[in-house]
């Protein structure tokens, strides 16, 4: 059927819209033909490619295919959207969508009591909206024995003869200890006593200037080692005292 020309959907363009990029979105700018036709996936729209307005909503698609696809039959996929939001009831939230289903409540979803969405003025096709939460059902299995048997068990039951022997013997010991103290002359009247003290602290001082000595450094050297042995040199050895801090000359040293 032929629309009228007041009913066609129109694709806006930046340059035709002055506030374009503050048009409200319908499904909260995901592509509509996206979700009807890939069974509820979220794909955002492009705004870029132009934002087409319909009964004074504004939808925006993922690509070329799906705009003019919308602009050939837009009323297929508005109410392609329904359906699927029909059966699954998390969309209607998410895609903004409680003008189409008025009587629903995101406690009347996640409760289990919640009755069921027949066909009405809501639901005219009758569809399943899944508003019923589903039945918990859990596999549980118990066993019984046949024949109870009852357990009478004595901690202190002892078979053994000569284990009976032995604590018998045990006992009759006990009777016949006691308990005995006594105290001395230095111990009479006594009591333990502490005391607590104040430890000495640490104290230091620190003066303005810091000196120090040091002590020579004791060298010894063996001398005519090397070269040939002459009158005037001959070997022996050498005690050399050195000051760390002095500069001694070249060709000097102190003995």
């Amino acid at each position: 059927d032929l629309m009228p020309e007041s009913e066609r959907p129109v694709c806006l363009s930046v340059d035709s819209t002055p506030e374009f990029m503050q048009l409200p979105l319908e499904y909260q700018g995901f592509c509509c033909w996206t979700i009807f036709s890939r069974s509820g996936l979220l794909l955002p729209g492009k705004p870029a490619l132009g934002v087409v307005q319909y009964n004074n909503g504004f939808f925006v698609f993922a690509h070329e295919v799906a705009l003019q696809a919308f602009l050939d039959d837009p009323n297929k996929y508005i109410n392609g959207v329904k359906t699927v939001a029909m059966k699954n009831p998390e969309l209607i939230h998410l895609l903004r969508l409680q003008k189409e289903f008025p009587n629903t409540a995101i406690a009347k979803l996640m409760g289990a009591d919640a009755p069921g969405a027949g066909a009405g003025a809501d639901n005219p096709e009758g569809v399943p909206l899944g508003f019923d939460a589903p039945a918990e059902k859990k596999d549980a299995s118990t066993e019984t024995p046949v024949h109870f048997v009852e357990k009478n068990i004595d901690p202190s039951y002892d078979w053994n003869e000569w284990g009976l022997r032995r604590r018998a013997l045990q006992m009759a010991n006990l009777k016949k200890c006691k308990t005995t103290s006594q105290q001395t002359d230095s111990s009479h009247m006594r009591r333990e006593n502490d005391s607590q003290v104040y430890l000495p602290r640490t104290k230091g001082t620190m003066t303005k200037t810091s000196t120090g000595t040091s002590a020579p450094k004791q060298v010894t050297y063996i001398r005519g080692l090397r070269g040939e042995e002459s009158k005037e040199v001959k070997p022996g050895v050498v005690n050399l005292s050195l000051e760390i801090n002095a500069t001694v000359n070249k060709g000097q040293t102190s003995r």
